[in-house]
């Protein structure tokens, strides 16, 4: 697996989640269960697929906590800044 390629689609899937849900975290968790898969054909499939879970995980297990404490939890220090 490529880490750089996982970190992007990481970051990626992050980014998508939260702004779709308006940085409500629970809102994006339910965006992400809803998010289909990489298809089979798909490029960089497994990146993909893992960077998703990941995120799916993550935001799963941190309804409840402020959406900077989630950036934070997988490794965008510098997003979190952002948001506070």
């Amino acid at each position: 697996m490529d880490i750089n390629l996982y970190q992007k689609y990481l970051e990626e899937y992050t980014l998508e989640a939260l702004e779709h849900a308006e940085y409500d975290v629970a809102a994006a968790a339910d965006y992400l269960l809803s998010k289909k898969g990489p298809s089979f054909f798909s490029k960089h499939k497994k990146e993909k697929k893992a960077a998703l879970q990941r995120t799916r995980k993550v935001f799963d297990e941190s309804r409840s906590r402020p959406a900077w404490i989630v950036l934070k939890s997988l490794g965008f220090d510098e997003l979190a800044k952002e948001i506070l």
